[in-house]
């Protein structure tokens, strides 16, 4: 099987490529492309057993994919679930997409990231961001109040715990600490992600991050809007952006028949939709316009099936990737070209059959 995920596994292979010429340089850019895979957790409902997302990410790690990530909102545990993968695994990545910094005071976080790097002897990505409704407010009964102040808080304060350092922090929400981490961490430098998709979040990640995520946006919308907001306030304050990672999650329906991928791409698409149609109308490309319009206006109505099965291919797959393994490759090299250093697709639908065919059709 051809490992592509893992380049700096394969150095007789590089050395061959490289010996070949043009011919071997698009094979080249493919094994450099960083793809690891996200098995997302909806919250409620959820088709995958505990035992069947440590099995997965064991299957993951074995076609070669670069990391495993996992998600929080209301459902498992993520750093628990991570623990439990790093030690079952032994060379994948992990990471988290992210951990909502509503949910756990920074020091708390800081504990866990540390306590993951140890258990995975360094694999550890920490991916923050600020939830979203209705989890925060109905499920942990947290309001929603000045997520940017607090998130780049937290990155402050996340930083200084990692450091293994004693330090001290005076801010808006966590003030009078005089304190350091009880442990040594095996990274001070660990590094931490930002989850955003709207600017000033997007800027957020720019200054103080070492990373963007970013879900449930387009190769467009990347390319012409988030890498140059990214970039320009990773400038602004005075670093390299090309020190930095950006980071896409590209929902994937995995399947030999083409019908059947864009079944389930059209039901995701309108379950991101109905969630904030404004958003998608305001993210997507101009093309879509006057499609995205229509659609909303039968969501209003209460048309949503009839709004689901109108969602044309184009538009289905313009962040969804659908069909087999060529038509999957093709989205996440679209987001590559888009400006993305990485790209973690997520199976949709979310059961474990879909999963293992994400899974093959990459690895294949």
């Amino acid at each position: 099987m051809f490992r592509y995920f893992q380049p700096w596994k394969n150095q007789g292979l590089l050395s061959c490529l490289k010996r070949r010429g043009r011919g071997c340089k698009e094979s080249l850019n493919i094994m450099k492309q960083r793809i690891g895979i996200d098995f997302k957790d909806e919250g409620l409902g959820s088709e995958l057993t505990a035992q069947d997302v440590i099995e997965l990410a064991l299957q993951a790690e074995q076609a070669g994919f670069e990391s495993v990530w996992l998600n929080e909102d209301i459902g498992r545990d993520s750093v628990a679930m991570l623990a439990a993968i790093s030690m079952a695994t032994r060379s994948v990545g992990i990471g988290t997409a992210i951990i909502n910094v509503f949910t756990r005071s920074a020091f708390q976080i800081a504990m866990a990231a540390a306590t993951l790097d140890e258990i995975s002897q360094g694999r550890v990505r920490l991916g923050l961001s600020v939830g979203h409704h209705p989890w925060n407010d109905l499920a942990h009964g947290i309001p929603i109040e000045a997520p940017l102040a607090r998130l780049r808080e937290y990155v402050q304060f996340i930083r200084k715990a990692l450091s293994g350092e004693k330090f001290t922090h005076d801010g808006r929400f966590f003030a009078g600490v005089n304190s350091r981490l009880g442990v040594k961490p095996r990274r001070p430098n660990l590094p931490i992600f930002v989850g955003a998709t709207r600017p000033r979040m997007v800027a957020l990640a720019g200054e103080v991050a070492d990373g963007l995520l970013t879900n449930v946006v387009s190769p467009y919308y990347i390319a012409n809007a988030s890498a140059q907001q990214f970039r320009d306030a990773a400038r602004q304050a005075g670093r390299d952006p090309n020190q930095l990672e950006l980071t896409a999650i590209a929902t994937c329906c995995a399947s030999d028949n083409r019908a059947e991928a864009l079944t389930h791409a059209r039901a995701t698409f309108m379950q991101r939709f109905r969630s904030n149609p404004d958003r998608m109308i305001g993210t997507q490309s101009p093309e879509f316009r006057d499609e995205l319009n229509a659609l909303k206006s039968l969501v209003e109505r209460g048309e949503v099936a009839r709004a689901q099965e109108q969602v044309s291919e184009g538009l289905a797959t313009s962040f969804i990737a659908a069909g087999n393994g060529e038509n999957i490759r093709r989205t996440i090299d679209g987001y590559f070209a888009a400006g993305c250093t990485r790209v973690i697709v997520a199976p949709f639908p979310r059961g474990r059959e879909s999963a293992e065919r994400l899974i093959k059709a990459l690895a294949d």
